[in-house]
This record gives structure tokens, sequence and C-alpha cells, in this order.
């Protein structure tokens, strides 16, 4: 028979053993994956994409692991969320996408294939790349009120091509029409370039979308970026006005691109990457390169990012619901 003192050290040599044992695979559990999948919600060679690249390529360095730019392009984040919500919560995947995924998206369409509350974790904001407005160069137009003013005069010239009816820049564009009165049309093209091929051309008088597509024809003359939706003058053009300095105190909304994870995920893993992703946005190297892409480098915890995103679909969902606008 064991004595009360052999059995307890028994005990507690099992108790060490036992933990020695799952010790690796407790931490394996909590460890990111050799291989990350950043999910882009858009075509190859786009500004988002742009950015995830460069990203990737930090986090490589930073994380000791593979990452790969995988691509989920369409409804600018409804495919990619969806898809996101079918992958294991073990940190293979991150998405990469609008904050209109979590914000927008819950009031825009009338049906989801995925829960914006409870199906994405939010990691962290990543960039800003404020929307803007605008004009071929060939309308004469200098300013948002001269364009208003010639909305007002002729419906011909009242519409206005959208990149994406899920987008910040839409929602923008609809309020200014709640504002002024003025019967803006809104036109929905399936993504930037389109809209801007069809600007060049003078095919629509004006075009919403993201300032990055604008800004090299904008600088070769060839079309006018009229305002910015950004609250401040955006450093990727600090010669542009807001639609705020515009005469629309108000006018403004986050144009914010984000990373997300599967809920379900541990907090470990999702804490860790976005401590690394805020990380390589502070390092002046990584922040030049984002801004010559045509990318605000912003960053912040995943708490700030979520409250982003329901501060902006609490401002934006009347907004939409009053101008009758949804998605499907």
């Amino acid at each position: 028979m064991l004595k009360r003192r052999q059995f307890c050290r028994g005990a507690v040599k099992g108790a060490i053993a036992a933990a020695t044992l799952a010790g690796p695979a407790f931490v394996r559990a909590q460890q990111l994956p050799q291989t990350i999948k950043i999910i882009v919600v858009v075509p190859p060679g786009a500004s988002m994409d742009n950015v995830a690249r460069l990203v990737a390529e930090r986090l490589k360095d930073s994380l000791k692991r593979t990452v790969i730019v995988d691509y989920k392009p369409g409804g600018t984040g409804l495919v990619a969320s969806q898809f996101l919500k079918t992958t294991e919560p073990d940190g293979s995947y991150v998405m990469f996408a609008p904050i209109a995924v979590t914000a927008f998206f819950p009031f825009l369409y009338s049906k989801l294939p995925y829960d914006a509350d409870r199906d994405l974790v939010p990691v962290c904001d990543g960039v800003r790349i404020p929307h803007a407005l605008a004009v071929s160069a060939t309308s004469g137009v200098q300013n948002l009120q001269q364009f208003l003013a010639a909305a007002k005069a002729d419906p011909l010239k009242a519409s206005i091509g959208t990149s994406s009816m899920g987008s910040v820049g839409a929602l923008l564009m609809l309020r200014l029409r709640q504002l002024t009165g003025i019967d803006l049309q809104l036109v929905a093209y399936k993504g930037g370039q389109p809209l801007l091929s069809d600007l060049l051309g003078n095919q629509v008088p004006a075009g919403v979308s993201v300032i990055s597509d604008y800004l090299t024809q904008h600088r070769a003359g060839r079309i006018r970026i009229i305002a910015a939706g950004s609250p401040q003058r955006t450093a990727l053009a600090p010669e542009i006005p807001t639609l705020v300095e515009s005469g629309f105190p108000d006018l403004h909304g986050a144009s914010s691109i984000g990373f997300f994870m599967r809920s379900g995920t541990p907090g470990a893993l999702v804490s860790r990457l976005s401590t690394e992703i805020n990380a390589l946005l502070q390092q002046p190297d990584t922040r030049a390169r984002l801004l010559q892409i045509g990318a605000e480098p912003t960053g912040g915890t995943a708490e700030e990012f979520r409250k982003l995103a329901l501060t902006e679909r609490a401002r934006w969902e009347p907004v939409a619901r009053t101008g009758n606008i949804h998605i499907d």
C-alpha cells in the first residue's frame, strides 16, 4: 500500500507529465498556422489588392509564415464574407475588406448569406481610401457648387456613377441628394475601372469612387476631382477640398478597409495578428509605400474597428431607408 506522501508525489508527477504531453498541443492551438491566406474582395490589380500584397509581404517576415493573397471577388465583400464563414476558425484565413461588410450590408441587403455581427470578427482597421466625386475635364465644372448648379439646371448632368451601391461613396451622394433637393441619379457600375472609362469617355457626367481610382487621371488633366468624402483633407491629395469644406458640414464618411477573421477564432490568434499588422503599419517605409499606392495607413484595436462599424451603421441606415435604397 502506498503511503500518503508517496501517493501525493506520484499524483504531482503524473500531473506534470500530463501537462508536458498536452502542452505542445495547447501551444500549437494558440499559434497561427504555417500558411495564412489573405482574402481580397476585388480582382487583382485594384488598389485594395496592392495594399493586401504589401501587407502579405511584410507579414511573411514578421510572422515567419507563408502568407498568400487569395481572391474572392464579388459584391465588394459579399462573396468573400460568405466564404470566410465556411472556413475553419484556426487563423488560416483573414479577409481584407471594406468596412461596408459589417457597417452597411446589414441594411442594404434584405438577406445576407452571413451574420455581420456573429460570423465576422474584426481584427483591426487597415487603411483609409477616401471616396471622391469627380467630373469630366471637359465639363467646365471646377467645384461642387458648380456641379450642383449644372445638375439642377439640366437633369442630363445630374447622373453620378458609383463604383458600388454598397459603398460609403454611394451613401454620401444619396445624402447630398437629400440635403440639396436636387434629383441626383446614382448609376451603378461593377467597379471603379468601368466607371472611370465612362467618365473619361464623357458617358457619365460624374463619378464617385475611391480617390485612388482617380488620382492619375486627375493629375494628367483628363478628369477633375471636385470633392473628397473624408472629414479632413486627405494626405493622398491635400489640394482637394472636402464635401465638408464645400458647404456640407456633416457630409463625410469612413472609407475604411480592414481585416476580419471568422468567429470562433481563438482570441490569442486574433490579438497576435492585430498586433503584427498594427506594427507594420507604423513602419515608416510601409507607411510611405501605402501612400504611394493611394492608401492612408490607420490601424487600431479590434474593438475600435468594431465600434467604428457600428457607429457608421447607425449613422447611415436612416439615410438609406429614407432614400429607399437597397441592393437586392
